[in-house]
């Protein structure tokens, strides 16, 4: 039987905000919600509207939708992803939305994350060969910070050196500017990534390799190449989205697992359960807790309420993967769930490119993870866990006993 929630201390909001989903849930399918950086706005709280609004023309990611008021509240903080990524499908509706990602889509291939299962499997065993089989260790800073930039330097064609020199750029990518003292942090790590990036296609155009940048680089479709801006901004996003939301994924799904005891026991006895599990836990805990941005393009009605245009809508992907309408027990985690139609990775047009290579990640680090280290727990009570001050939802460190703790105690 699958685990109950943790007992003990109580848990905080940000630890455990799934009860707070549920009260939403029962209030409406659509309710008004305040967020620290941009007021007002409204969050898609069930399952079926979340996933079929997520394609809804209606709702764009373009944020020339929005309307004046929330325009101003979003330039305050220069908090515009076209500023951020200009010219990138993360910010584009079709057609131009539909263009990159067909060229994208045509060299980010199956075979091309496929090639990489060796490289991953190598680096979760290089990274965590250091670990005694028993003590202490912080998962986040060992592993889940480091895998996901190398893997997403890898793919894109970069070295590792590429990746200690961006790494220390990912986490600020994703803050939220609550004050302009964030917003020119996140500003000045963002100029620091492009202007590698640029400079990175500018050496891959003269020597080009097999990697992900190179075949950008050369990729054409009827329209023409990629333009550079273009090709910077979808490096950007490959390597941001890569890296930073695999490791929050990576976190929160370990941290998960060490609440729940039996579930993690149940994999270390059945690993063929892995590839379930790792979709259970990025639906009961999807590195997007809020949900996808959007702005309304139109008047939209759903049920009895009026979205106005130009207003901001959160499509709720966490609080839609813990809808109990869809999901069986949605509160208790269960690794071998088989019906697991989660959104963490969206749905419709915008659906995440990258979605197979954030599951092989994960994959790997739990094998490989349980397998070397079968007894792992938590060094400290789940509420002491500290969380990033992000975007995406992940723990800032990750304390845990290697081994059994009478051996640690030794």
């Amino acid at each position: 039987m699958p685990d109950k929630p943790s007992r003990g201390r109580t848990l905080n909001q940000y630890l455990d905000p799934y009860p707070y989903f549920g009260r939403l849930r029962e209030v409406g399918r659509v309710v008004r919600i305040q967020t620290a950086f941009a007021g007002e706005g409204w969050l898609i709280t069930r399952h079926e509207d979340a996933q079929r609004l997520a394609g809804d023309p209606r709702l764009s990611v373009e944020d020339r939708h929005a309307g004046p008021e929330l325009r101003c509240r979003l330039d305050r903080f220069k908090f515009r992803f076209a500023d951020c990524l200009p010219e990138t499908m993360l910010v584009m509706d079709p057609p131009e939305h539909t263009r990159l990602r067909r060229m994208v889509a045509r060299e980010f291939t199956p075979r091309r994350v496929a090639a990489l299962a060796p490289y991953i499997e190598e680096t979760v065993r290089k990274l965590l060969a250091p670990l005694p089989p028993d003590g202490t260790a912080d998962l986040v800073s060992v592993l889940a910070e480091p895998l996901p930039t190398m893997v997403i330097c890898r793919l894109l064609g970069l070295s590792e050196q590429d990746a200690a020199r961006l790494g220390p750029f990912v986490s600020v990518l994703t803050e939220l500017p609550v004050d302009p003292e964030v917003a020119a942090r996140v500003e000045k790590a963002r100029d620091a990534v492009w202007t590698y990036l640029s400079r990175m296609i500018e050496e891959k155009r003269h020597k080009p390799d097999d990697g992900l940048l190179s075949a950008l680089i050369s990729a054409h479709d009827d329209e023409g190449r990629l333009t550079d801006t273009e090709l910077t901004s979808m490096a950007g996003v490959l390597f941001a989205g890569g890296a930073e939301t695999t490791t929050q994924m990576i976190g929160s799904g370990l941290l998960l697992l060490l609440r729940h005891p039996r579930q993690l026991a149940r994999l270390v006895e059945s690993p063929d359960l892995i590839p379930s599990a790792v979709d259970e836990l990025l639906r009961f805990e999807s590195p997007v807790t809020l949900g996808l941005i959007r702005y309304a393009a139109e008047d939209i009605t759903l049920a009895d309420v009026t979205i106005p245009r130009g207003d901001l809508v959160f499509v709720g992907v966490s609080s839609a993967n813990h809808d109990p309408r869809r999901f069986p027990e949605p509160d208790r985690l269960d690794v071998a769930r088989r019906d697991n139609p989660h959104l963490a990775f969206g749905h419709g047009p915008h659906y995440c490119l990258g979605a197979p290579l954030a599951r092989l990640e994960l994959q790997t680090v739990l094998s490989t993870l349980l397998q070397r280290h079968p007894h792992l727990e938590l060094a400290c009570h789940p509420a002491e866990v500290p969380w990033r001050p992000s975007a995406l939802r992940g723990p800032a460190s990750l304390p845990v006993r290697l081994g059994p703790r009478d051996a640690a105690d030794r």
